[in-house]
């Protein structure tokens, strides 16, 4: 059985065995035009619709699980989690009470061709620059909502206010900062690595905002690439390791932007997840212009 039958199968299941609970097959467009499609939980009295992504219980249906237990395991889950809230959505009606929660994010143009010709955006290198609104609600959670073109229409506002005002928030509440490599994996329970010794045989930086999430935007912001160049002593190149974060190193002899070019290839295509993937080649600062450049 497909992937998509098998929704199909345990859609029609979990339908028929709940009364209150109604599930359809729900595909979402993600970063760089990965499509994922899964079952879509709503509830009466509930305007929260959770989607629940179903590639793990493909795996355990393929390994002989039961049709029939995967949707009663997928309804306990459900109803453990359930969101049974009104969400209150009425900020978003008007630009003025949405426009404090406005953010960037940096994609790759090429591979959001057909996203971007229904959302503003503004060419960033051979990038693009484009907007989301953060959602936030104390019972389910954090989320986004990505800004198209009909919510322009809706606020009654343009491209540029909307992302003018998304930058202006990003540079002032995101936090951004730059940290050696070698801190941040220790942070991370690496905690056996020496930081003094390797500190100076490993020169990187990574730079990303305090929730390392969408961190890579910081590329679009000249004082703080001007900041980190001070940090690292002049040029440096910006390794665009996911949309979330930046690693950043001091250009030298030893350093060919093509064999870094092959290293983020390689890293894109065998440790990523396709829709976290920014650019599959490296980016020069160049200090004594203060531009950034590929």
């Amino acid at each position: 059985m497909e992937y998509m039958e098998f929704l199909d199968e345990v859609r029609n299941y979990i339908n028929e065995e709940s009364d209150n609970i109604t599930v359809h097959v729900h595909s979402a467009l993600k970063n760089n035009g990965v499509r994922l499609s899964g079952l879509s939980f709503a509830e009466e009295g509930c305007n929260a619709a959770p989607t629940i992504y179903m590639e793990d219980y493909y795996s355990r249906y393929l390994n002989g699980e039961d049709i029939c237990d995967i949707g009663d395991s997928l309804l306990s889950q459900y109803r453990l989690n359930s969101p049974a809230v009104r969400l209150d959505m009425s900020f978003f009606d008007n630009f003025e009470s949405v426009k404090d929660r406005l953010y960037i994010k940096l994609i790759n143009k090429e591979k959001n061709e057909s996203f971007l010709e229904e959302a503003p955006y503004e060419d960033f290198l051979d990038l693009a620059i484009v907007a989301y609104v953060r959602v936030y609600d104390r019972k389910i959670g954090n989320g986004v909502i990505m800004v198209r073109n009909e919510h322009l229409k809706l606020w009654q506002t343009d491209r540029d206010k909307v992302l003018a005002v998304a930058k202006k928030n990003t540079h002032d509440h995101d936090e951004f900062n730059i940290r050696h490599i070698m801190d941040v994996l220790t942070s991370m329970g690496n905690s056996s690595l020496n930081n003094d010794i390797m500190a100076d045989d490993f020169p990187m930086y990574v730079a990303t905002n305090r929730k390392m999430t969408n961190g890579a935007a910081v590329m679009t912001m000249n004082d703080k690439l001007k900041e980190f160049s001070d940090v690292i002593g002049g040029d440096f190149y910006v390794i665009p390791s996911s949309v979330h974060e930046l690693i950043l190193f001091a250009v030298n002899d030893n350093n060919r932007a093509c064999d870094i070019d092959e290293m983020i290839r390689e890293v894109n295509t065998t440790e990523l997840s396709p829709d976290e993937v920014l650019a599959d080649h490296v980016y020069l600062y160049r200090a004594s212009d203060e531009v950034l450049i590929f």
